[in-house]
């Protein structure tokens, strides 16, 4: 960003992919902008003064396989996009609300966007009530496609960090508990996968398996697919086959080519995910010097009833046929 790539809002994509004229194959909310990386008036989270509840209970919907909870935020009604995969509080869509100017810009993968502000007088989303605080913004006019609501913004990890987050896919509801409380649906049933994560700038890392060499990947709930860096198809050799290539446009109209294909052999917590589908594209230097060399979205997330503990920075996959026995 100008506070350069490696310092504001992590690449949330507001990429789309245009393939089979489908806004649903957006490629993931992960690309565009960038990551709060430094303390930031406009970053600062809930004020001192205010505390998040113990528990919010929320139905979610899906729209082209992104998560979104509905919200009202001074006075207007519209969505939230549940991203895991940025690591700021709450970011808001500045085409829905009166803005001030910052001094700072948001630099992209190819292009650059003005950060500005939003002053909430008040965002009501279930029992949580925000009051009297300034909320960074920016243009996130892509995320309007596919929904005849409005896309306000999104809610990001160091939202979520004080939960323990439970996303029942099948329900559609999600639970945020300070109490790490198990559903009663889980009562008895082994998690398909355990193991546990690192927040690396309150992003949710796990280490995966490809080729028997591990590997970090955030785990993305704003993703709609999975995703590894460019660099790895030279060390997996044949792991990974092309299917096609379709084509992403960033809001700016700047296209790119991305490869997809299917990974023959992903090991997650002990978990062989054999034939999963995984697309292939330059990670942001941000992520590389991370380490992070990929993304699990909703391409992973869907078979599972997804347990991310937040305090106790642990996760777990629950079978979803299981759970609904």
């Amino acid at each position: 960003m100008a506070i350069s790539t490696s310092s504001l809002w992590k690449y949330c994509s507001v990429f789309m992919l245009c393939f089979c004229g489908m806004i649903s194959k957006s490629f993931a909310i992960h690309d565009y902008i960038n990551s709060f990386r430094k303390a930031h008036p406009m970053e600062s989270g809930v004020r001192a003064t205010q505390v998040l509840p113990e528990e919010i209970r929320s139905p979610f919907k899906f729209i082209g396989g992104l998560m979104f909870v509905t919200v009202q935020i001074n006075g207007v009604t519209g969505l939230l996009l549940v991203d895991t995969g940025s690591n700021g509080f709450i970011l808001l869509n500045s085409d829905h609300f009166k803005t001030e100017k910052t001094n700072q810009r948001l630099k992209g993968m190819t292009s650059e966007v003005a950060i500005e502000r939003v002053e909430v007088n008040s965002l009501t989303w279930q029992n949580l009530q925000l009051e009297k605080q300034y909320l960074p913004a920016v243009k996130l006019s892509q995320l309007n496609q596919g929904s005849s609501e409005k896309v306000l913004g999104l809610l990001g990890s160091a939202f979520f960090k004080s939960y323990q987050l439970n996303l029942n896919f099948a329900s559609r509801e999600m639970v945020l508990s300070k109490q790490g409380i198990l559903d009663p649906k889980l009562k008895g049933i082994p998690a398909t996968i355990s193991m546990p994560f690192t927040l690396l700038n309150n992003f949710p890392v796990v280490e995966v398996k490809i080729a028997d060499q591990p590997y970090r990947f955030i785990m993305d709930t704003g993703a709609t697919d999975n995703v590894m860096d460019l660099s790895l198809e030279s060390r997996i050799g044949k792991e990974w086959q092309q299917t096609q290539e379709v084509k992403m446009v960033e809001g700016s109209g700047i296209g790119a080519t991305v490869r997809r294909g299917k990974l023959q052999s992903l090991w997650v917590g002990g978990l062989n995910m054999q034939g999963i589908g995984m697309g292939l594209h330059a990670m942001p230097d941000f992520d590389q010097k991370m380490g992070v060399s990929g993304i699990l979205g909703f391409q992973f997330l869907k078979y599972f009833y997804v347990q991310i503990n937040y305090l106790e920075n642990t996760m777990k996959f629950y079978d979803m046929a299981t759970v609904l026995k």
